[in-house]
């Protein structure tokens, strides 16, 4: 009988045990959003999760004006395998090729409507030993070889867009453009579902991803539809414009990794979507963060120093603006298809920067300041956009990354 019950009381003890261990195991749905309970294959990792590697910089390289070329104001970086920089000079529409070590090789491009030229602010891409420069104001996208810097091809995108029901109202641009490593894109098209414009009232503009050939026609129905951001009607000058006042408001984000697949996050949670290249949901990875209150009244300076418009710093604190910061507030991927997440925390001069294994596992973590923006990250360097405290001039600063595992 003694032995019975000692039998018993081991066996009670170690599925005490079990219960134990699963219930610090398993997730916990009450700290996940009721709206993404239901979401298949969701990986919840804890707040508190140990980084597997500390992360340090050194600064190694400077780009930006030069001796023989001023930079009338830094626009997009871009990086390629050689380690060369192309920055755009927003300003005078051109593309500046930088080596290494921070000289000025060539500049590509001009201000006009012709081939190799462009009009409106350029974004730069890197894929498949080609420089692709995308303008969004006559949507189209100009290719340039690595190999020698020409001019490749200038190719028109979307001028099948009419052909699509859920392009009907977009605004006439298109917003992004991510190229896939078959020389096609996903484009970004946004769309105002604002029907009637009131002073001060908030509203949704939606983002519709869509699937362009190499010609730039689009060849598939929508791949992904979400809320891009919330804008503001203001009135200016007898008319009402809509703003997107980002710092509090954030904006939702996309990223596509080298085998096309799409990563999906919205400003207020520390949620990741995986989508394929067909746009069909994969999985998902869960953090949960402690959301950051905007404390009210705010002054003008503080406004001001995160970059509210000065003629809107009078009128901040009457506006409709959510309860707290976005939880996140950029996010991008580098050549390893690593993830680096910006956070809010509770210093406002600083983002928690998170790096990510694409399926959501911690690798490390570190502080950056909010007026120094992680531009690029590639062949082991982070590339951030400064200001000169002398000069008072913008430029881009390289830093070597180093990770030591814990």
């Amino acid at each position: 009988m003694a032995l019975d019950n000692k039998n018993s009381m081991e066996k009670l003890f170690f599925a005490l045990i079990i219960i134990f261990l699963w219930g610090c195991l398993a997730p916990q749905s009450e700290s996940i959003p009721e709206q993404f309970r239901e979401l298949e294959n969701l990986t919840v990792y804890s707040s508190n999760a140990a980084p597997e590697a500390t992360i340090s910089f050194t600064k190694d390289a400077v780009y930006g004006d030069t001796d023989e070329v001023l930079i009338g104001r830094i626009g997009e970086v871009a990086v390629d395998d050689l380690e060369r920089v192309f920055i755009t000079d927003a300003a005078n529409l051109v593309i500046n090729v930088y080596e290494p070590d921070g000289r000025i090789t060539k500049r590509l491009g001009r201000d006009g409507r012709g081939p190799w030229e462009f009009s409106s602010y350029i974004q730069l891409q890197i894929r498949n030993d080609r420089l692709y420069a995308f303008d969004p104001g006559p949507n189209r996208v100009t290719v340039f070889t690595l190999d020698n810097l020409a001019g490749e091809k200038t190719i028109s995108l979307g001028s099948n867009r009419r052909e699509h029901q859920d392009l009907i109202g977009a605004l006439p641009s298109i917003d992004e453009l991510h190229i896939r490593d078959d020389s096609t894109y996903v484009a970004r098209f946004i769309s105002d579902n604002s029907v009637e414009e009131i002073e001060w009232q908030n509203f949704e503009r939606k983002g519709l991803l869509f699937h362009l050939d190499t010609t730039g026609e689009i060849v598939s129905e929508k791949l992904l539809e979400f809320t891009h951001a919330i804008h503001t009607h203001l009135p200016f000058r007898n008319a009402i414009i809509g703003l997107h006042l980002e710092p509090f408001f954030g904006t939702a984000f996309t990223v596509l990794s080298s085998n096309n697949h799409i990563h999906f996050a919205e400003p207020n949670y520390f949620l990741i979507r995986s989508y394929d290249q067909k746009g069909v949901y994969q999985r998902a990875f869960y953090y949960s963060l402690e959301e950051i209150p905007i404390t009210r009244p705010i002054s003008q300076d503080f406004a001001n120093q995160i970059g509210v418009p000065e003629q809107l710093t009078d009128e901040i604190n009457s506006m409709e603006l959510p309860e707290n910061w976005p939880v996140l507030t950029e996010m991008k991927i580098d050549d390893h298809d690593r993830l680096w997440i910006a956070v809010t925390v509770d210093d406002m001069d600083v983002y928690e920067w998170r790096v990510l294994k694409e399926n959501g596992e911690l690798i490390t973590k570190f502080e950056w300041p909010r007026d120094e923006p992680i531009e690029e990250v590639k062949n082991g360097y982070m590339y951030t956009r400064q200001t000169d405290k002398e000069t008072g001039l913008e430029q881009i600063v390289r830093y070597k990354i180093e990770l030591e595992e814990v």
